[in-house]
């Protein structure tokens, strides 16, 4: 495991924990988003150059588009970090037929080391998912869906539930 993997496998946990203590009477299946993504994410640490650049702090709504565009590409979302970000952000990015991250938000020279770890989703999905709650993004969006995946975890369509599903 690369230096940043294990720094944001970490952080999650770290953060988990935290939100889990906050949330203690809570009587979700998971606490926190990070909860979920520990459970059902994996990582991803391999990046190639995007084949389009999206716009700055859109990662949701360019990974959504590009769903239409790039047939062969599948949604992700999770958290990233960078060498210099000091905690886990939110984030969605594409995975391409090999499992290697395409990220068309994160651009550039200072995001050359970026690593992720998230979940894989279902196409039909993110696409059900969108329509229903009027917005970009399936984890953020927990408030919109009353929690719902928090609650009860994912459906059995929802996932593809590793990246080597898209082999």
């Amino acid at each position: 495991m690369n230096n940043n993997l294990e720094r944001l496998v970490k952080l999650l946990k770290e953060q988990a924990e935290l939100i889990d203590k906050i949330n203690e009477s809570s009587d979700f299946r998971y606490k926190s988003t990070q909860a979920l993504v520990l459970e059902y994410g994996q990582p991803f640490t391999k990046k190639v150059k995007s084949p389009f650049k999206g716009k700055i702090k859109s990662c949701f709504e360019n990974c959504f588009q590009a769903l239409f565009k790039y047939p062969n590409l599948h949604y992700c979302e999770g958290f990233a970090i960078d060498d210099k970000l000091p905690l886990a952000i939110s984030h969605a990015w594409l995975i391409n037929e090999e499992g290697e991250t395409v990220d068309p938000t994160w651009i550039g020279e200072q995001y050359k080391n970026s690593v992720y770890f998230g979940i894989v989703f279902d196409k039909e999905f993110v696409f059900e998912f969108a329509k229903k709650i009027k917005h970009y993004g399936i984890l953020d969006s927990g408030y919109m869906n009353d929690y719902q995946l928090q609650r009860e975890g994912f459906p059995p369509h929802a996932l593809l539930t590793k990246a080597t599903d898209v082999l």
